[in-house]
């Protein structure tokens, strides 16, 4: 009954694809007495796009985008970096997202934190991250925790993931959100930011630790000294989640572990193999 009802109600769009309008989603969706991402998943089986994620159609195929809806990633940190990654895959359909931060948003967040403004100035991170990303995509499944992700009160709710984003500063707090990946077997995908320079990464649970790599005493952020203006996160987060999302998909392999260093201001970009 319901895939008749997807069929009927898909139309191709102007670049040719079968796509299921999100009205017509909603519809289905309440007749049924099931949730958005039920349709999606369906629509998605028969080759039909949800008109949410049509504009990604090419990048990834109808199956992969099926894929990323039963994939969990957590996110740890939403400020500058974990904001936009939180952002980016619930755009991307990535359908269950764990997001982890003790802090509140300070005025100092509002240059370049997505979800800090002046009315979030107080209230915590995480979940003022949960309520936007819920409005943006209320398919996807996101969880907040008001948790230092490394500590023992976060470990159960890490239960499942496919995945750890690192949205972290210190190379303390680095090295032990890498030591939690690899206790999970899972990869975890680094960035730093400073300035208009970041790197990314992919770290792998039988590849090299972040703190081999980088070391592993707590330190301020070179952030501290070259500042951290708003397009450096944007960007920074753009290239981590496309790394994110091509881990999930099997499209990243373990082989190699190279790291991108980027200069925004100068248009440099340099990759090292590690």
């Amino acid at each position: 009954m319901m895939n008749r009802q997807i069929r009927q109600a898909a139309r191709p769009n102007e670049h040719g694809h079968d796509m299921l309008s999100e009205t017509e989603t909603e519809r289905i969706a309440g007749g049924a007495g099931l949730i958005l991402a039920n349709i999606y998943n369906a629509a998605l089986e028969m080759g039909i796009w949800p008109e949410r994620y049509v504009r990604n159609a090419g990048s990834f195929s109808s199956d992969e985008q099926r894929q990323l809806l039963g994939k969990v990633v957590a996110v740890a940190g939403c400020g500058g970096l974990g904001g936009y990654i939180a952002q980016f895959l619930a755009r991307m359909g990535v359908g269950g997202l764990r997001l982890f931060d003790p802090d509140v948003y300070e005025a100092s967040n509002l240059n370049r934190q997505v979800f800090a403004s002046s009315d979030t100035l107080g209230a915590g991170k995480a979940e003022t991250a949960r309520a936007a990303l819920s409005a943006i995509n209320p398919s996807v499944s996101v969880t907040a925790h008001r948790l230092d992700v490394t500590g023992d009160k976060a470990r159960p709710h890490l239960t499942g993931v496919d995945l750890v984003a690192d949205g972290l500063d210190t190379l303390g707090d680095r090295a032990r959100l890498s030591e939690l990946a690899r206790a999970l077997k899972v990869p975890m995908v680094h960035a730093a930011i400073s300035g208009f320079e970041a790197r990314v990464m992919v770290l792998w649970p039988e590849g090299p630790s972040f703190g081999e790599l980088f070391g592993e005493e707590a330190e301020t952020t070179a952030e501290a000294t070259l500042g951290t203006p708003a397009v450096t996160p944007a960007v920074a987060a753009g290239l981590q989640c496309s790394q994110i999302v091509g881990v999930l998909l099997g499209k990243v392999s373990p082989a190699e572990t190279p790291m991108v260093h980027m200069d925004l201001m100068e248009m440099r970009t340099e990759v090292f193999h590690f």
